[in-house]
């Protein structure tokens, strides 16, 4: 498809790299902005959000971006979700409906307020939740729906929330992929009760660590700063505790680097959407590559990975691991999808320390099937936003590594293969890969029992 600019080898078979000599743009970024900022707090002395604005100053500006009228400032995108979920008031008994597909965290945060989290599939072409599946697995404790904008992209977010203000549940969204997404002219976190949003160290923004709570409503504002703020009511006396709240305040050091960050995110976020719609479509050409669907609602798609299907039976059968080892000899940054949610042994097991005491509601996680998120575990491809970030005729060579691989797929399975570079692991990917896919057409189970 394109005139490679080094020989037709592949890297993986003792080729010279496409990528030879070269390297994508670094992240994290940072200029002169940070250090004037961090300077300002240093020599301030005002180092906790207690004493200094920097990080207030940061999730007011964020919010706006967002289009969102209040934002808060918290210590990571994990307990943002805790916090949203408390000032909703959901807890033991009640259950929280998440996508099987997503990081631990987003399920996670249902347990640290004690509540149940129920997993359900995913749309087989975006990742995101599915809404016909959330909607069969409510039941009578069900308070809230998370759903997860997978890559940047989003689920329908118009009939998710239909469903939620018509079974009056919360819809909180986790949008730690989505700083600059837009459904129909509205930002991400923005359509929920709450938008949770992370700023660890390979987000869009970052501070190493680092979260944001938005939301619209006053009430829920104020019911979120007291539980951030150690249960205080904002404008009252610091030692007065109206309700139980642990510390999850961000610093100011936190909160100068990111107010920098922000300043250089549009220009970057506009790079990234470019660079991602021009990888749509050169990759679509390519037999056995699908890019990650998104609705043409979603007119604005933070691009935090850049998503794509593939399929081993175009590859010469090429197992998913091998086809990514040959993409990273190329030179490509290549990550890793979340596994579906059912198959850790988290749930599996039910290792959940001190959450789920005995009077809440128990599902039986090993007896759930996601058969969609399963599939796409072990059949999509996420590379890392950083290269997004380079020239349009860099950026192709991402295609062009991938039909270098196509094109010589029968041999690097016999290479991989003969010389076990993969070892167990190919044989169980190829299974897994041929097993998974055949289930996409599969009806997903229901959520599992529950325990009365």
């Amino acid at each position: 498809m394109y005139p490679e600019r080094v020989g037709d080898q592949p890297a993986i078979l003792n080729g010279t790299p496409l990528r030879s000599g070269k390297s994508w743009p670094p992240w994290p970024q940072w200029d002169d902005s940070e250090r004037q900022l961090l300077g300002e707090v240093l020599e301030s002395g005002a180092w906790s959000t207690a004493h200094g604005d920097q990080a207030s100053r940061w999730a007011a500006e964020f919010a706006q971006l967002q289009g969102a009228r209040h934002g808060l400032a918290l210590t990571n995108g994990t307990q943002t979700m805790e916090a949203a979920l408390a000032a909703c008031d959901i807890g033991q008994g009640d259950e929280v409906i998440v996508p099987g597909l997503t990081f631990v965290a987003t399920a996670t945060a249902a347990l640290a307020v004690n509540a149940t989290p129920v997993l359900v599939d995913v749309d087989a072409d975006s990742l995101c939740l599915d809404v016909a599946a959330a909607e069969a697995a409510l039941s009578e404790r069900t308070r809230a729906i998370v759903p997860v904008h997978v890559g940047g992209t989003t689920c329908d977010m118009d009939a998710l929330r239909e469903l939620c203000d018509r079974r009056e549940l919360a819809l909180i969204e986790d949008c730690a992929h989505a700083q600059g997404t837009r459904w129909r002219g509205r930002g991400a976190g923005s359509i929920g009760e709450f938008g949770s949003f992370s700023f660890e160290s390979h987000k869009l923004m970052t501070a190493g660590e680092g979260g944001a709570l938005t939301t619209g409503d006053d009430g829920l504002r104020a019911r979120a700063w007291s539980y951030v703020n150690c249960g205080r009511v904002e404008g009252e006396h610091w030692y007065h505790h109206a309700t139980y709240g642990p510390n999850l305040r961000m610093t100011e050091w936190q909160g100068a680097i990111l107010r920098a960050q922000l300043r250089r995110f549009p220009a970057q976020h506009r790079t990234r959407e470019e660079r991602g719609a021009l990888l749509d479509a050169e990759l679509a050409k390519i037999p056995g590559i699908r890019p990650q669907a998104s609705d043409p609602r979603t007119d604005s798609r933070a691009r935090y990975c850049y998503v794509f299907h593939y399929d081993a039976g175009e590859f010469a059968g090429l197992p998913l691991a091998g086809f990514e080892q040959a993409l990273t000899a190329e030179g490509v940054e290549v990550g890793v999808s979340y596994p579906s949610l059912n198959n850790l042994e988290l749930f599996r097991e039910g290792r959940f320390g001190p959450r789920l005491r005995e009077a809440a509601p128990r599902i039986d996680y090993a007896a759930i099937s996601l058969p969609r998120a399963e599939a796409a575990a072990a059949s999509t491809v996420w590379l890392a936003h950083p290269m997004l970030l380079a020239e349009p005729e860099e950026v192709l060579d991402i295609v062009r590594a991938v039909s270098r691989i196509q094109a010589n797929a029968a041999a690097i399975a016999r290479r991989i293969e003969r010389a076990g570079a993969l070892g167990p692991r190919l044989a169980t990917a190829a299974r897994r890969t041929a097993g998974r896919l055949k289930a996409l057409a599969a009806p997903a189970s229901p959520p599992g029992p529950r325990r009365p």
